[in-house]
């Protein structure tokens, strides 16, 4: 019986060490993929940002461009109006340029921006309040 106790001992001991590293490889692969498909929001030097684009676009990976695009967009837009800037046009210039090396045409909700007005205007609180 003492024997019987000692192998199911030894093979629990086993099959946990073989348990542990494989719960060790699943983390390195999902550091991978969040490498791969989230990484743009770790980006925070216009290098990096360029390297993104590149690496994706020469993958086929168009929407993940187009998405860091929209997204340096927006936090542009959000540091700049704590400044009192007004006019976002530099912004959306800027933006139209991104689109065009991919050979995309900027969505024209975007492209009538003229200020930080009409970005605020484009949704409000009350588009979202359902009245019964």
């Amino acid at each position: 019986m003492v024997e019987f106790v000692a192998i199911i001992t030894l093979v629990a001991g086993v099959l946990q060490i073989i348990l542990f590293f494989k719960v060790w490889g699943m983390t390195n692969d999902i550091r991978e993929l969040k490498k791969d498909y989230f990484s743009e929001t770790h980006l925070e030097t216009y290098y990096h940002k360029a390297i993104f684009a590149r690496k994706n676009l020469i993958l086929g990976k168009k929407e993940s461009v187009k998405a860091m695009f929209l997204k340096n967009f927006l936090n542009n837009l959000e540091q700049n109006y704590t400044k009192g800037e007004d006019s976002i046009q530099p912004y959306v210039d800027n933006l139209k340029k991104q689109f065009s090396k991919l050979g995309e045409e900027l969505p024209d909700y975007i492209s009538n921006l003229k200020t930080f007005e009409d970005y605020h205007k484009l949704f409000t609180k009350n588009d979202f309040i359902i009245e019964k």
